[in-house]
Parts: C-alpha cells; sequence; structure tokens
C-alpha cells in the first residue's frame, strides 16, 4: 500500500525541501502521511479548477509547483480564498503537496526540462544553492548554433507553443551564450551579465528591468511565467509514474489550463 509518505520521499529524493529558497513555503501543506494514496493529479497551481477535478475524479492528492500560501496563516475561514480552498481540500480529504524553488534548483527539474526544449548545451547553474554548486536557480549554457535574437524569439516561441512573445533587443544581435530562469527570475538578471550571456530568457520582465538589462549591452526573451515553468507539470508526473509502476498507484497531470484565463492575446 502507497501512503503520502512514500510519495513524500521520492519528491524529497529528487527536490529535498531544504533547498528551497528561504521565503519559500514547500513540502507538504495539508494532509496525514499515513493516509493511502492511489491517484495523484499535478499542476501548477491549486486552483478551485483544479481542485474541483480532484473532487470530480477521485484523487487523493494534489502536487503543485507553487505554493498555495507563502505566509503562515491565522485564520482559515471560507470567506477568504485561501481559506475556502484549504477547508474544500480537508472536506474531501485531499491532501497538498508543493515542490517550489527547490524543484526550480533540482537535477531535472524546471530549469534543466525548460534547458532541455530549448537544446541548450554544456548548461551549469546561474545562480548555485549555498550549499551543494551542482544545482541552483537557472542555468546558463549555449546554442549549438549561433542564431540572430529575432531567429532565438521563432525559436522559443515554436519550442514553447507561445501564440507571442516579448523582447528587448536588437534583432540582428548574435546570440550563442544563453542563460535561463523559469517563473519569475529577474531577481537574478545580474548573474546572467556577470557571465557575458548574449540573452536571459525568462518571465514577468517589467520595463525598468528591461532598460536594465539593455544597459548592460544583454538581450531579452519574456516567456510569462507560467510557460516557463508549467512544463514541469509533465516531468514531475513521469518521474512519478517511473517510481510507482509496481505501486498501483497512477499520476495524472491536470486537464485544467489556467494561462488564457490569467494573460489574454489577440
Amino acid at each position: 500500500m502507497v501512503t503520502l509518505q512514500w510519495l513524500i520521499d521520492k519528491m524529497q529524493a529528487w527536490a529535498p525541501e531544504n533547498t528551497a529558497e528561504d521565503f519559500d513555503n514547500v513540502g507538504l501543506l495539508l494532509g496525514d502521511r499515513t493516509k493511502p494514496v492511489k491517484k495523484v493529479l499535478v499542476a501548477l497551481d491549486a486552483t478551485d479548477a483544479v481542485i474541483q477535478e480532484a473532487i470530480e475524479n477521485n484523487f487523493d492528492a494534489i502536487i503543485t509547483h507553487h505554493p498555495l500560501t507563502y505566509q503562515p496563516l491565522k485564520k482559515i475561514t471560507a470567506c477568504d480564498p485561501i481559506g475556502r480552498k484549504l477547508l474544500t481540500l480537508a472536506k474531501n480529504n485531499i491532501s497538498l503537496y508543493a515542490a517550489h524553488t527547490n524543484l526550480d534548483k533540482a537535477h531535472g527539474g524546471v530549469n534543466d526540462v525548460l534547458a532541455s526544449i530549448l537544446e541548450i548545451e554544456n548548461c551549469a547553474p546561474m545562480a548555485a544553492d549555498k550549499n551543494d554548486n551542482s544545482i541552483g536557480i537557472g542555468r546558463i549554457g549555449e546554442l549549438p548554433n549561433e542564431k540572430t535574437l529575432a531567429q532565438l524569439a521563432e525559436y522559443v516561441k515554436e519550442k514553447l507553443a507561445l501564440p507571442n512573445i516579448r523582447y528587448s533587443g536588437n534583432l540582428s544581435a548574435k546570440i550563442k551564450k544563453i542563460a535561463l530562469c523559469g517563473g519569475s527570475g529577474m531577481g537574478f538578471w545580474q548573474a546572467a551579465r556577470d557571465a557575458d550571456c548574449d540573452v536571459y530568457i525568462t518571465g514577468d520582465v517589467k520595463y525598468s528591468d528591461a532598460l536594465q538589462v539593455l544597459d548592460c549591452g544583454m538581450t531579452i526573451l519574456d516567456i510569462t511565467h507560467y510557460s516557463g515553468e508549467n512544463i514541469i507539470v509533465e516531468a514531475i508526473v513521469k518521474k512519478l509514474n517511473a517510481c510507482a509502476i509496481n505501486e498501483g498507484m497512477d499520476v495524472a497531470f491536470t486537464a485544467t489550463d489556467i494561462n488564457g484565463q490569467i494573460f489574454f492575446t489577440m
């Protein structure tokens, strides 16, 4: 019988909770470690739609990349969105686990998956973990062949199935050395600059940030927070299903896509 603790152990072996950033809130957020688990749903976020999907399809647990909350809760009430979700999960005996910055850093985690999709070679962490320099936030690597920024933008757009892509810089600029960071990575852009990268690929790029990047002679591609991280959902599913092949547990990724509900494109 597979318990929730078995699931936690597998995630811990991949992305140890103690490697998460200090601000983060990872690990088991709700649930009983001794509870039997047969069906697990994986999603980027524990939205109301994802929780409802779990209820309707009899899932025992949800694994998300983003934690439901980063701050300690003083109250859990139905009039608060987070409280409402926690109460709904508890009422339906659905556990909730999150792997966030620890999974960003991990081998085979968010940034390795992103680098693999974009076929970036010779990758190393952009901002190494303080206790293990073999892992870390972001990746720095190289394209197999030099591209212009215009060619790279079209390439990344196609690889990530983006309806459009934001860029800053001269479209004729030559790109070989690349830094990337899935999610919201502008807090680390200086590491890309210090490594003399030609481009920084990340999400949530503000106007003022883009100006700073341009001022230091680097270009930037904004792939959105969602598209730079939602790629990890399928990776989690594959990893856990491989572990559970003889355990009688099924792991599935959510059928709910929130991207079009948050960022509209025409």
